[in-house]
């Protein structure tokens, strides 16, 4: 597929020097109006700018991040990290606890993402009802936009022979032993396996939000702006989005170029995801308690298992089988479910516990390493032990498992442990950092001990995709950040629109569920435009 030919009009910084003509911009600082300021471009941002903009608002989304064409996408991980991730891929908390693969660019984490497209079950819609007053979000009641999502995206399942040999030792390992692994759906046109996803798809297959809400929303009159940072909203009857300009470090900045930009909007929309988001609004002095707190991750953790003969994990779609059938803990609604990652060398090497020559005689034999991952709906406790704080100039990430939760991730290990040697794994390399060499399987094997592991700060290796909920959604300003339209409490006008306003722990992978929920929140407020804009 190729690139709409409406991309064009996204303004990066090799138009600056055109903008500012055309605009007539002095002394750097670009100042315009619209109806709505729209907070980055990933799987909310993107959708509420299309819909809104269809509907007859004058739309201005801004993005830190650059804008990159598949021909732009590289197969070098560190030159891919540093250009499309957060933190050059590694968002680490302040313990040291946790470490969060999060996408900057045009598209956001959609980008970058493997693709999984799910929604959650009815346990987790029936208990954002119960306790937050969420109602109307099961499967079934939200079938017209999930399907309406499905349809713009392409998802599908993935076909077998795209199955990779990664992915089926989950099926064979786990039909083995008594589970029942299913088939993933995938959101691509046009997939032929070439398992690039992590570093952005090269052939247009992967149908990232750059691909279809984006131009959407241009074609329907948007203004699209990369390497635009929000620094500040300014609350009021009209806000102003102040915004700075934010280079990519990997390419020269044209000599003329938009310092800031300061937007003049009735309606803001922050849809910068569930790290900056709360920062941005923290150091904007916008909203209550709740904002930045109880944060969710899907914390995970990873075995590697290897064969005998080769895997090459990082061929093939990254996640096409997922076993689910711990995911219910004793009806709780709490528990894990197993994927699959395509780790590729410089991120397996990061997440195996050793060092010096061990670490080494594991990467000359990487091709034959599968890599299975546990994924915790965290929350089991309660509230998750983990936030988002912006002090002292910088923003802050705070993590650590609550007992159930790490309970939970110690039943999700052991069950992985038993699915990859009964696939036939001859050693397993566990994210227990006491471990300095690879578990030797002996065919005797009994995985009990894993469940009296520590999970304390620094025993066990837990690294987060899908962070969320950090300004959460409820029914009332006791037990949450922003009501159930996703507006901010105490501040008309100012909505989060993406996966922060999750009110649980989520327990999928999240891309579907925001778009499918943001396409209905700024549907809404579509609808809204003579109240909602008016002067």
């Amino acid at each position: 597929m190729g690139i709409s030919v409406h991309n064009e009009k996204i303004i990066t910084p090799k138009k600056h020097a055109e903008t500012i003509k055309t605009h007539q911009i002095q002394n750097g600082k670009w100042e315009l109006t619209a109806d709505v300021v729209i907070i980055g471009s990933g799987a909310g941002g993107a959708v509420a700018a299309r819909e809104l903009s269809k509907n007859g608002w004058k739309v201005v989304l801004i993005e830190e991040g650059s804008y990159f064409t598949p021909a732009q996408f590289s197969s070098d991980e560190f030159l891919s990290q540093a250009r499309l991730y957060r933190d050059a891929g590694f968002i680490v908390t302040e313990e040291q606890t946790l470490s969060i693969l999060q996408g900057k660019s045009i598209g956001g984490s959609t980008t970058v993402n493997w693709q999984t497209s799910l929604y959650p079950p009815d346990y987790v819609t029936n208990e954002w009802n119960e306790r937050f007053g969420w109602q109307g979000y099961s499967r079934e009641e939200m079938d017209p936009y999930v399907s309406e999502v499905h349809e713009r995206l392409g998802v599908h399942e993935v076909p077998d022979n795209l199955i990779n040999a990664n992915n089926n030792v989950l099926r064979v390992g786990g039909k083995k032993i008594g589970l029942t692994p299913q088939v993933l759906r995938n959101n691509n046109r046009g997939c032929i396996g070439l398992g690039r996803c992590g570093l952005g798809c090269p052939i247009n297959a992967k149908q990232s939000t750059f691909l279809t809400w984006i131009p959407d929303a241009i074609e329907a009159g948007a203004t699209v702006v990369s390497n635009m940072r929000a620094v500040k909203i300014r609350d009021g009857k009209i806000k102003t989005v102040v915004a700075e300009f934010t280079p990519d470090a990997y390419e020269k900045a044209p000599n003329e170029i938009i310092e800031t930009m300061e937007i003049k909007a009735p309606v803001v929309i922050v849809s910068a995801g569930a790290i900056e988001g709360p920062a941005l609004l923290q150091r904007s002095g916008i909203g209550n308690g709740w904002v930045g707190r109880n944060l969710k991750v899907h914390p995970t953790s990873t075995i590697f298992g290897k064969f005998d003969s080769e895997i090459k994990m990082f061929q093939g779609p990254p996640q096409s089988i997922v076993i689910k059938d711990g995911h219910n803990q004793n009806g709780t609604g709490y528990g894990y479910w197993l994927e699959a990652a395509p780790y590729r060398p410089t991120l397996a090497s990061s997440l195996v516990p050793f060092y010096g020559k061990q670490q080494f005689d594991v990467m000359k034999d990487y091709t034959n390493y599968n890599a299975g991952i546990v994924l915790v709906r965290d929350g089991a406790d309660g509230e998750a032990n983990a936030s988002v704080k912006y002090s002292l100039g910088r923003r802050k990430v705070y993590f650590e498992l609550t007992p159930t939760d790490g309970l939970n991730m110690l039943k999700g290990l052991k069950a992985l442990a038993e699915v990859t040697v009964a696939a036939g794994a001859k050693e397993l390399i566990f994210p227990f950092t006491r471990f300095t060499e690879p578990y030797k399987v002996t065919g005797n094997d009994n995985f009990d001990w894993i469940l009296k592991e520590s999970t304390k700060p620094g025993d066990l290796t837990v690294g987060s995709a899908h962070p969320h909920g950090s300004i959460q959604s409820a029914n009332d300003p006791e037990k949450g950040a922003v009501d159930l339209n996703l507006e901010i409490y105490g501040h008309k006008n100012i909505f989060v629109m993406d996966a922060s306003v999750y009110p649980t722990g989520l327990s999928v992978n999240p891309q579907i569920t925001t778009m499918s929920i943001v396409l209905r929140a700024s549907r809404n407020l579509a609808s809204q435009k003579e109240e909602r804009t008016k002067i």
